[in-house]
């Protein structure tokens, strides 16, 4: 297998790509979708084992959203980046979900380590359902999903 230093199968693809002088990798079907000026959309699906070789990842579905000035981003560019992550993640849930399926969320990550913190922080944003639709069902819409939430945290080794 090639040597990555990313974990992105869509900086994986292009590496690959680039370093074998290919214009398709068998096996990797991609797409690209640029919203605005600011923020792209690639998928990545890896149909084969000659796709999963080649850049190391297994067989599925990998999404790359590229949001440009992020750091300096408006609130308008803010909303619309929300909006795009909101259609993918919508489109992930819709494709292997059942309508009434029940989803579980996992905010992985440290929240203290402020590049790690998103997955925690994300579980504080999530509209938990589960226990309402259980124990107080008279107040829920129809049709609304269950959801549950966790955030376990990370553990550090702290051996050298």
């Amino acid at each position: 297998m090639f040597n990555f230093r990313t974990d992105l199968a869509s900086e994986r693809r292009e590496i690959y790509q680039k370093a074998n002088n290919l214009e398709q990798i068998d096996g990797i079907d991609t797409e690209m979708e640029e919203i605005n000026e600011n923020i792209k959309v690639e998928r990545v699906k890896i149909t084969n084992e000659g796709g999963e070789k080649a850049i190391g990842k297994p067989i599925g579905n990998y999404i790359t959203i590229d949001i440009k000035k992020l750091k300096i981003a408006q609130e308008e560019e803010i909303s619309k980046a929300s909006e795009v992550l909101t259609n993918e993640l919508k489109k992930i849930v819709d494709n292997y979900i059942d309508k009434q399926g029940e989803i579980l969320v996992v905010g992985l990550g440290n929240i203290y380590v402020t590049p790690d913190a998103l997955g925690p922080k994300v579980i504080n944003e999530i509209e938990v359902t589960r226990h309402i639709i259980r124990y107080l069902p008279q107040y829920v819409e129809e049709g609304t999903r269950m959801v549950s939430a966790i955030s376990p945290g990370v553990l550090r080794n702290n051996r050298n």
